[in-house]
């Protein structure tokens, strides 16, 4: 357990890394088609070395880092290739991508446990990528100036991401001990994330028309809501109230949310970004990946006799992400009045 909670520390610290450093290569460079060749082939690489040596956690690690190019070159290309009007459904749809990707792995993960299968599917993933990857050359768009400037004028917003995403972690990562405090049985937590996965497709698949033209509300809902379920579970496991298989119910709800905040977040976000989008988003990537390495981290200090107290600490990690949040909305409101 304590090398798992370090192999994965370090791959969200290196992803965190990976994801600024990416992000500002992308805006340097008018390539795009060979970083989405270089995503697979590292893994590949990866893959192979660490099924043949010892080293796992330094691989899964530095998988980590050049895994973290996923997400800002991804979504560069949806900026790219899409109207601004069509980024916030092509998001969504990626979202839904991934979302298959999970249960898909999480089956087959549950069923054969070997390395090859990794390496199996970056192979395949380098062939889509080479087949349907349009060649096209993007535009250089960093601004070193306006890049600082940006950074700062985003700081609220990037501090309650952070925070909304450590407090999640927490929650996640304590949904383990809760279920052995209320005796429940070890394959109800596979079953809880297949539910949530295939719940979350059907709600990215209707988050666009459910937040367009409410995103304010529904970023602020999805806070307060996830705050509610935190501090409802921190009484529970201190008053230790059994609600044995109970407990289901409010994880997937918990995780059900999220294709609400993200599609409204982002899309209040990057609506009006021109330039340094690589770096920008990476730093948002890179605040969810150290957010959830510290959410790990805080967990470890709690024993498993005083789960309640990592509830409490999520319910005023979701309530400090919602004043931030309130904070940079209003500065922004008040720029344009």
């Amino acid at each position: 357990m304590a090398l798992l909670g370090l192999s994965i520390t370090l791959n969200n610290i290196a992803n965190g890394f990976g994801s600024y450093f990416w992000g500002s290569l992308i805006d340097k460079s008018k390539e795009r088609y060979s970083y989405f060749i270089l995503l697979p082939i590292s893994g590949i690489l990866i893959s192979f070395l660490t099924l043949k040596t010892n080293f796992g956690i330094i691989g899964y690690s530095v998988l980590g880092f050049f895994s973290a190019l996923d997400g800002p070159l991804y979504s560069v290309l949806l900026l790219e290739q899409l109207e601004v009007e069509k980024t916030v459904l092509g998001n969504a749809r990626l979202s839904q991508l991934s979302l298959a990707g999970n249960i898909l792995g999480s089956i087959i993960g549950a069923i054969v446990a070997d390395f090859r299968i990794l390496l199996g599917f970056f192979m395949i993933a380098l062939v889509l990528n080479a087949v349907l990857i349009p060649k096209y050359k993007g535009e250089i768009r960093e601004d070193k100036n306006e890049k600082i400037r940006a950074i700062k004028d985003l700081t609220e917003a990037i501090l309650s991401f952070s925070i909304f995403n450590l407090s999640a972690e927490i929650f996640y990562v304590i949904y383990i001990p809760t279920l052995g405090l209320f005796k429940i049985p070890n394959y109800v937590y596979f079953l809880s994330y297949t539910g949530l996965y295939i719940l979350d497709e059907f709600v990215y698949n209707k988050a666009v028309k459910i937040v367009k033209e409410n995103e304010v509300y529904y970023s602020f809902l999805v806070m307060s809501l996830r705050g509610l379920i935190m501090i409802i579970l921190g009484v529970l496991t201190f008053l230790k109230i059994n609600i044995e298989f109970g407990i289901v119910l409010p994880f997937v709800s918990f995780g059900s949310l999220y294709p609400l905040y993200s599609t409204s977040f982002f899309s209040l976000m990057f609506r009006n970004i021109k330039k340094n989008r690589g770096a920008i988003l990476g730093i948002f990537n890179a605040g969810e990946n150290f957010a959830s390495a510290g959410g790990s981290a805080l967990t470890a200090l709690i024993s498993n006799q005083n789960i309640s107290q990592a509830y409490f600490m999520g319910f005023f990690g979701f309530s400090l992400a919602f004043f931030l949040w309130l904070d940079f909305l209003n500065k922004k409101a008040q720029i344009k009045a």
